[in-house]
Order: structure tokens, then sequence, then C-alpha cells
């Protein structure tokens, strides 16, 4: 009776002289290519996928007609601006002049720098108090029904962790160092050379590395550097009398991604 190695190498021999052959030129022939480029120290390359006659087709049909119920939805509410306050708005005149001159007294006598303000309106127009894309309600109600948000994405691999990331994302990772490197308000380009662009995509592409995407390229920009929630370590043994509680704040960087770029990109 033959021993499962031997016939566990049989197997593996038929398949690379059968099935390998045959599913590697299908995968050719099906729009995918295979692009190698060179390096000193590996081989970086990446294979692309298309798939815009799929997605067209997908457009048409049952999916397309879904999405189409979606931007409806959010045609309700269009040149409408989101407003998370607008339940706390004063509707009685009065009342809102009594707040207003209240709110003048308690003013009186501090300067105001007209620089700040104008920063601060600039950043407002973009993004939300809490850092997310501003929207307006057409566009959150539509994301609600299942619109897709659409664009570019990447994979990146960055400080021993993977994310998918998209324009305007806000990234939460542990502090990144050197902090004289990774300084509030610094940009940096992840690209393929330090091994931190992995995958890549859009409605038509996609870019899979191998294993990363030579020549994709993603801009970001650190935002913030602070500390996490509190994290509650308690530690007990019964009957030793021993009980300790400690409480752990990690260190985090804040990263927004500012564009999203593909190979060969203008």
């Amino acid at each position: 009776m033959a021993s499962r190695s031997i016939i566990r190498s049989g197997i593996v021999r038929g398949l690379q002289s059968t099935v390998w052959p045959a599913l590697s030129k299908k995968l050719t022939c099906n729009s995918i290519a295979h692009v190698p480029i060179s390096s000193q120290t590996r081989t970086l390359a990446y294979a692309q996928v298309h798939h815009a006659e799929e997605y067209r087709e997908a457009m048409e049909g049952r999916h397309g007609r879904q999405l189409q119920l979606a931007y409806e939805e959010g045609k309700k509410y269009e040149d409408e601006a989101f407003d998370p306050f607008e339940a706390y708005k004063i509707d009685n005149e009065q009342d809102f002049e009594s707040v207003e001159s209240n709110d003048y007294e308690s003013d009186e006598g501090e300067e105001k720098d007209d620089d700040d303000d104008i920063e601060y309106d600039s950043l407002s127009s973009f993004y939300n108090p809490d850092g997310s894309l501003r929207r307006t309600k057409a566009e959150l109600v539509s994301l609600k029904s299942g619109a897709p948000a659409g664009g570019k994405f990447a994979i990146i691999n960055l400080n021993g962790s993977q994310q998918k990331v998209t324009k305007d994302d806000v990234i939460i990772l542990n502090k990144l160092r050197p902090v004289e490197k990774w300084s509030v308000g610094s940009t940096h380009t992840l690209n393929a050379d330090n091994g931190q662009v992995m995958l890549m995509g859009s409605q038509e592409l996609t870019l899979v590395g191998m294993p990363y995407v030579n020549g994709g390229e993603v801009d970001v920009m650190v935002e913030e550097i602070t500390r996490d929630k509190k994290v509650i370590v308690f530690k007990k043994k019964r009957r030793k009398n021993y009980r300790k509680k400690n409480g752990h704040k990690r260190e985090v960087t804040f990263l927004r991604v500012l564009d999203i770029r593909f190979p060969n990109d203008s």
C-alpha cells in the first residue's frame, strides 16, 4: 500500500502537469496581466484584473436598479446641507437676541483673532468636528440606502497592521516613530519600496501586489498624536488577598489619506 507522502507527491505532479498550465492559460486570456518589475533586493510584481465589462453588466442589471433607487432616495434632500445640531436651533427671535446679547457681554474685552476664524472656516468647509468628511444630507441618505462611495481604494501595510483606505479616510495607528519624522502636519508618500502598498483597486481595475504594487502611491498626512481611551487591567488571586488594578492608555497617531495614485498615473 502506497504511503501518504507518495500519494500526495503524485497528486501535486498531476496538478502541475495538467490543471495548472490550463488554468494559467485561462487566466491570462481573461484580462489578467502579470507585470514583473526587477529590483536589486527582490522582484516586485503585481497582477492587473480588468473588470470594467463585468461592472457595466452589473450596473445594467438588478444591482444597478437597486443603486438607482438609493440615489433617488437621496435626491429628495438635494441642496440641503446636513446640520447635526438642527434639533437644537432656536426658533424664537427673542430667545436668539437674548442669547446673542449674553454672548456679546461675555466676550466683551476679549480680542478676537481673525486669522483663526478664517482657518476654522476653511477647515470646517471640508470636515466635521469629529474629523469625518462633510457631506450633504442627500449624500448621507443615499449612502445609508446602499449607494457605494466609489473612487479608488488601497490596502496599505503600516506599522505592522494592514488597513483598507480611500481618499479622506482617517487611520488610527500605534504611535509612529521616530516622532521627528512623523510629526504633526507632515506629509508622507507610501509606496512599494518600503513594502507599504499591497493592493489597489477601483470600479474598473484591481492591482494585486505580489507582494507589493510597484509604482502605486498613497499620500497621507499626520493630523494628531494623542493617547487612546484608558483600558483597565485588573488582576486578582482568590484567597490570597491579591488585587491589582492598573490603567493603560496607548499612544496613537492619526493619519489622513490625501490621495491614491495608480502606477503610470499622470
